[in-house]
């Protein structure tokens, strides 16, 4: 039996990394920008992956995975942006 790669499996894997990488990422708020990105990079190799015709769990745990971590590295990076506005803010109205 010869060694055959399956079509999309490498986006799927590859989508799978970005999702995990990305939820450890919005744990920090300084990277939640990197979160995002890498979020929508999984959610584009997750995509990828199905137009090959890879369909599987890695695939929908890439895709989900994603989904997650770019959802919240956006709501973190939303708020870190929201706290530093309004820490300038704060400061204005004290000088």
């Amino acid at each position: 039996m010869e060694n055959q790669t399956v079509p999309g499996k490498s986006a799927a894997i590859a989508s799978m990394v970005c999702g995990i990488v990305s939820i450890v990422f919005w744990f920090f708020g300084i990277t939640s920008i990197l979160s995002l990105i890498l979020g929508i990079v999984g959610l584009i190799l997750s995509n990828n992956a199905k137009k090959q015709g890879f369909e599987g769990g890695i695939q929908t745990a890439g895709f989900v995975l994603s989904i997650i971590g770019t959802v919240f590295g956006a709501l973190i990076f939303i708020s870190c942006v929201a706290c530093a506005g309004l820490l300038g803010v704060g400061a204005l109205a004290v000088a």
